[in-house]
């Protein structure tokens, strides 16, 4: 099972900056809380083998919390990070939400070659987030758990396991919940085994 889990709450959360570059922002409190919260969650439900995170600091930070007290080694893996917001970096406007989100929804339906202006089109990303989600199930691991960020989880979720854009446009993935797949098939036809509360 490859278990993708976001990051805790943050402070660029509390703001609704769009925060993608690294190393970005710490958790807040409940960040820390919530993390911590995931951890007990995850080890009953799906015993991991493996935890690695982004590089971003608060996936940093939410990985240890949840799972320091199991894992001595809990690696960092490029290409894990948030899908960049480029030109729209720490922007909290409604058009700069609108723009970012709007061209991520457009990926869940498969215009991958439109590009966030200054930052990168669906390609990139999944050149880079398909290169770090193998490091982490090379070894043939039974479940390993990926800390990630929310639109890149939701957008390698829909093309790993073939799932409805709209499903993934109106169900939006809360701090330090997670998605769950079973990579037993060709990429595009996983399985999807839980999406937040929906299994």
């Amino acid at each position: 099972m490859l278990i993708l889990l976001r990051h805790g709450q943050t402070t660029s959360n509390v703001g609704r900056a769009l925060d993608t570059a690294l190393p970005g922002a710490p958790l807040t409190e409940l960040g820390q809380q919530q993390a911590r919260e995931v951890g007990p969650e995850l080890m009953d439900l799906y015993n991991p083998e493996l935890v690695v995170t982004s590089e971003a600091l608060r996936a940093r930070q939410t990985g240890q919390l949840a799972f320091g007290s199991h894992f001595d080694d809990i690696p960092a893996v490029a290409g894990l990070q948030e899908i960049t917001a480029g030109d729209h970096e720490m922007l909290n406007t409604p058009e700069a939400h609108e723009a970012y989100h709007g061209t991520v929804h457009s990926w869940f339906g498969g215009d991958s070659d439109v590009a966030i202006p200054g930052g990168e089109d669906a390609h990139q990303f999944l050149d880079r987030y398909r290169g770090g989600v193998a490091e982490a199930l090379r070894g043939g691991h039974g479940s390993a758990v990926v800390v990630s960020h929310g639109a890149a989880i939701r957008m390698f979720a829909v093309r790993a396991a073939g799932i409805d854009p709209q499903f993934a446009v109106h169900n939006p993935l809360p701090n330090c919940r997670f998605v769950v797949l079973h990579p037993t098939a060709t990429f595009g036809q996983w399985e999807l085994v839980r999406w937040g509360d929906h299994s």
